[in-house]
């Protein structure tokens, strides 16, 4: 247990260094394992995600564990599926037992893979023996995983005739998608992406880069910009990052300018600061950046505003059921928060104690450590079960933390 202790400090301009982005990180190095490592990649992510992707694809090893990584475990299986006369099993943790998986297997088997459930049906872990893959095209439902959909785009240029995904449902996170479609189009992979459809061809040796540098991580800038619309003493400078990215979590900016922040572009990256006061009553759908959920809920609780937060279906096949853990830990402060299977709704209240101490349980999940944390910054002390947990994606974030005064210690 760690005690996370609030100290005013004198620094008004901070300088924050994310950490880069481990969706774009996952997704180039599985195309470049793909592409044979013919790219040179800067600045991979250090996050925990991250260097598991990096240790599975360069070991040669029949059986795996990938914990509770989703991403890899989507991502690794669709790649596996294709190498042929690989047989590998991929393990995981207790939690992701309980992450479904059956639509990306299905499309796999459609596509001819040799997929096969090693406990429960539709849920990992599986074993995998590596084949040749005929493409053709296949429906899709889109509404529980964009990863699902990323997976099979990667794989596509590597299949016999390409691959056709005509997507059904209403689309979680197409900006994810979209992103994938980027990246893969940078990397001289042919991909054309309507609303609901995505046509990509078999790989014909197009130029490809020969260098490519992994962008700064909105996903993690989300939780500076909760600092920031609850600390309206502090200018925060992001450096490196740029409202002009493929990551579709750069929507953050313009989603916590309902919360009166500021974004500035500058020279080396973006300034954030709260400059103007909230409305009384917000709305906001993150079925497309559903990632934000945690720091966007914990905002608006902060700044005592009634809001709906929808579009988060899929909160609960995350790394915890962030669904159930983002209202279960703000009911704890007296915040008043209800859920229904897809919002969060928030109602001001006037019975906040800000003297009490509070207990948080992370439930073993980044995003809601993350998230809770910049909350002794209103709050006498704020105890957390786990704070090593942040190393899935940010690992130095509670370093960066003691430059806004924020202090972790055992108790």
């Amino acid at each position: 247990m760690n005690s996370l202790i609030y100290t005013q400090n004198d620094f008004k301009n901070v300088v924050i260094n994310l950490p880069t982005s481990k969706s774009i990180s996952n997704r180039a190095l599985i195309l470049n394992a793909l592409l044979n490592n013919e790219i040179i990649l800067n600045e991979l992510s250090s996050a925990d995600d991250t260097q598991l992707m990096l240790s599975v694809l360069l070991n040669q090893s029949n059986e795996v564990n990938l914990e509770n990584a989703g991403t890899c475990m989507r991502f690794l299986t669709a790649f596996f599926a294709i190498k042929e006369n690989k047989n590998i099993s991929l393990l995981c943790s207790e939690r992701m037992k309980q992450r479904p998986i059956k639509g990306l297997v299905d499309a796999l088997i459609n596509l001819g893979a040799d997929i096969k459930y090693l406990e429960n049906i539709n849920y990992p872990p599986l074993t995998i023996k590596g084949k040749k893959l005929k493409g053709n095209s296949i429906n899709i439902d889109a509404a529980e995983s964009s990863q699902y959909i990323t997976a099979l785009m990667q794989i596509a240029p590597f299949v016999e005739n390409g691959i056709t995904l005509n997507l059904t449902g209403k689309i979680a996170s197409f900006d994810y998608i979209k992103m994938t479609a980027l990246l893969m189009n940078k990397f001289g992979l042919s991909v054309l992406l309507t609303d609901n459809y995505i046509a990509i061809k078999e790989y014909q040796n197009e130029p490809i880069v020969s260098n490519f540098t992994i962008e700064k991580d909105w996903s993690s800038a989300a939780f500076w910009y909760l600092i920031a619309a609850i600390n309206p003493t502090l200018s925060i400078n992001l450096i490196g990052l740029s409202k002009t990215s493929i990551q579709g979590d750069n929507i953050t900016f313009k989603v916590f300018e309902k919360l009166g922040v500021s974004t500035t572009e500058t020279k080396d990256g973006l300034e954030i600061l709260k400059e103007k006061n909230v409305t009384d009553f917000l709305t906001f759908d993150l079925m497309n950046a559903i990632d934000l959920a945690p720091a966007l809920c914990v905002a608006c609780a902060a700044l005592n505003v009634n809001a709906t937060i929808s579009g988060l279906q899929n909160l609960k096949i995350k790394e915890s059921n962030r669904l159930l853990a983002i209202v279960t830990e703000l009911n704890k402060f007296g915040y008043s928060v209800s859920n229904s299977s897809d919002e969060i709704i928030i109602k001001q209240t006037n019975d906040i104690d800000y003297n009490q101490s509070v207990i948080i349980n992370t439930y073993n999940d980044h995003r809601i450590a993350m998230a809770f944390a910049p909350l002794t910054m209103l709050f006498n002390q704020l105890n957390i079960d786990d704070i090593a947990v942040v190393s899935k994606s940010y690992p130095n974030y509670f370093n960066d933390l003691k430059l806004v005064g924020i202090t972790a210690k055992n108790i």
